[in-house]
């Protein structure tokens, strides 16, 4: 699941109809009818029914759309933090150093391929 699937998702609900929420993003209609077949995959459930008219929810696909709204409102508020943040604005955000310190009891460094030879005394 990705942010794209659940922005097709939401917009196909409030639009009705794959082609205008196409439209409104940008997409082609194959293109998102296939965001919306990787989701519906993943989930494994149909979440639209469609017909000449438009595509509706199913029962699962409105338990989902509150969910789905909530997850694009994270997606547009975590862009939004880090566009106040543009570097080409010359602020900068206010955040821990660029590591993260390792766990108690959890070796620094991992061994891959063959372990060291102890180092002579």
């Amino acid at each position: 699941m990705d942010e794209r699937q659940f922005r097709a998702f939401v917009s196909i609900a409030e639009a009705g109809r794959m082609d205008l929420a196409a439209e409104a993003l940008g997409y082609s209609q194959p293109a998102i009818s296939y965001q919306i077949k990787c989701l519906e995959t993943t989930l494994r459930t149909k979440l639209f029914t469609r017909d000449s008219t438009g595509a509706r929810l199913t029962t699962q696909g409105q338990m989902l759309l509150p969910a789905a709204r909530a997850v694009v409102t994270l997606f547009d508020s975590i862009k939004q933090t880090f566009d106040a943040h543009d570097p080409a604005s010359g602020a900068r955000p206010v955040t821990p150093r660029n590591r993260v310190p390792a766990a108690r009891g959890v070796a620094r460094t991992a061994t891959v391929g063959r372990p060291r030879k102890p180092a002579e005394r």
